[in-house]
């Protein structure tokens, strides 16, 4: 008879081993998937994350390593600045998609409004009015346009032109627009305003100003900043982020550096204390400080990137990437990726002693029928094979059951085991750096999800019927160990 049609019909005839062995393979799968079901989802999590953070990187100062410095390194350290030719030569490296370096500073307006919000009639202004942020930019495309952080809306971004020159152009938000009528092709006028602190008074006093007028050549929306203010909205609370952001004003460098330089001279100039304290600690009355941003090509090109750029940064600086932020807002997922690491790993180890110790007794009390078949002539390859085929097809089946019935329990067990553990951490990470995300905890924990796609099916049917493959060819050296004369005797 053939050997592959005694194998089938091995299993028919022993239905009660069969179907020990059939429950003992789909306890174990089921843990295999389980544990392969949560791989793939925390993997995809991960990528898609990290997909949504982007690909920026930029370039600050590690408080960490300042704040671990005593207070005689901290006195005798110089914190140098970041200068543009270091930024250009950042920006050559092959992990460099678009790169770009601003210079900001506040400014104020006698003849525009600035945005407030939908609960601007709450505020009240203390003070003279610095709203507007005025942006410089080296990347005339818009940097954050590229980025879709916003979208142009109407008009054109700069020219190579006017950003070299310092043209007195600029792009302002929709909502800015709309508050104050301007369009596309309009001017209007900001004051560049220095003050000084009456001590007596505990006022702010105007000592000098400027006009700085501009040319509208776009609108921007606001894309990844909120609209309004959420749950806050019912307490009267609005979303600082998006009002600073709708009163940012995008200008040549140029501009902002020329504005910045006039203030630092004329606060100089009308604070004699101020002035000669900057000269005894010899700062740099320029005040010219530029912040980089780099984009790269992938976001798996972080690691390489801050490999190759930290030998070249002054010393207290370090990278700082988007996809750094995942390390915090991922806890939980990062968790249940681990325990999948070892689940996987532990039933694969209990798989292979398992099933090799039920194969293996079920062998010895087939001793006599495997001698008879060696003793009328049988090849040991073929006794082999007709083992194999017996065990094969079981566990062809015990494994299609488990990978339904594993996934469904993987799905939901690892979703209460990460709502669980998120709970217990009450602290949430925050960020105060050029790189900023709206992105929470919660919203990995929403993106996770166990699902049955053909990656799982594959991974899932190769690792457990070469897991069960392995555990049956071990006991099968009893086979070819086998002296049927002995047995039959």
């Amino acid at each position: 008879m053939n050997f592959i049609k005694r194998g089938f019909l091995g299993i028919t005839r022993n239905k009660g081993k069969s179907l020990i062995l059939l429950a003992v393979i789909f306890i174990l799968g089921n843990l295999i998937s389980g544990a392969i079901s949560i791989q793939q989802a925390t993997s995809n999590v991960e990528s898609n994350i990290k997909e949504r953070l982007g690909a920026a990187a930029t370039v600050e100062i590690d408080y960490e390593e300042l704040d671990a410095l005593s207070e005689a390194e901290l006195m005798e350290t110089e914190i140098e600045d970041i200068d543009i030719d270091l930024i250009k030569q950042i920006g050559e490296l092959s992990y460099v998609k678009y790169y770009d370096y601003n210079m900001s500073t506040s400014l104020g307006s006698e003849s525009i409004e600035s945005y407030q919000g939908e609960d601007m009639e709450d505020l009240v202004q203390f003070g003279p009015s610095m709203d507007f942020m005025m942006k410089g930019i080296n990347y005339a495309p818009v940097l954050d346009f590229e980025e879709e952080k916003a979208k142009l809306v109407d008009g054109r971004v700069f020219n190579e032109e006017e950003v070299e020159n310092g043209t007195s152009v600029a792009i302002i938000s929709q909502k800015l627009a709309e508050l104050n009528n301007l369009h596309v092709g309009d001017t209007f006028t900001l004051s560049n305003m220095v003050f000084t602190y009456d001590d007596e008074t505990g006022e702010e006093e105007i000592v000098t100003s400027r006009d700085v007028v501009l040319e509208v050549i776009g609108l921007f929306e606001s894309q990844t900043l909120k609209e309004d203010a959420g749950e806050d909205s019912e307490d009267g609370m609005f979303d600082f982020m998006d009002m600073d952001y709708q009163n940012t004003i995008y200008v040549p460098n140029e501009i902002v550096r020329s504005e910045t330089e006039y203030y630092w001279e004329e606060l100089l100039k009308s604070d004699e204390e101020f002035a000669e304290m900057m000269e005894a600690e010899g700062e740099d009355s320029s005040f010219e400080y530029y912040t980089p941003m780099f984009v790269l090509n992938n976001p798996e090109d972080s690691e390489a990137f801050e490999e190759e750029v930290a030998p070249l940064l002054p010393k207290l600086y370090t990278v700082v990437s988007a996809t750094d932020q995942y390390d915090s807002i991922a806890g939980p997922v990062e968790s249940m990726s681990k325990l999948a690491k070892y689940v996987l790993a532990a039933a694969v180890i209990a798989t292979v002693l398992i099933i090799g110790l039920v194969v293996l007794l079920f062998l010895r009390d087939r001793k006599r029928e495997l001698g008879i078949y060696l003793s009328l002539g049988e090849r040991r390859g073929r006794v082999v094979g007709q083992i194999l085929i017996e065990v094969m097809v079981v566990a062809l089946i015990g494994i299609t059951l488990s990978l339904f019935s594993g996934n469904f329990i993987a799905g939901q067990v690892s979703d209460t085991m990460m709502k669980a553990d998120h709970n217990t951490s009450q602290d949430e990470m925050m960020y105060f750096s050029e790189i900023q995300t709206n992105l929470t905890t919660e919203d990995v924990l929403d993106s996770y999800e166990v699902s049955l796609n053909s990656s799982y099916i594959l991974i899932f049917y190769g690792i457990g019927l070469l897991t069960i493959l392995i555990s049956t060819v071990i006991p099968l050296v009893y086979i070819l160990r086998l002296n049927p004369k002995k047995i039959l005797m």
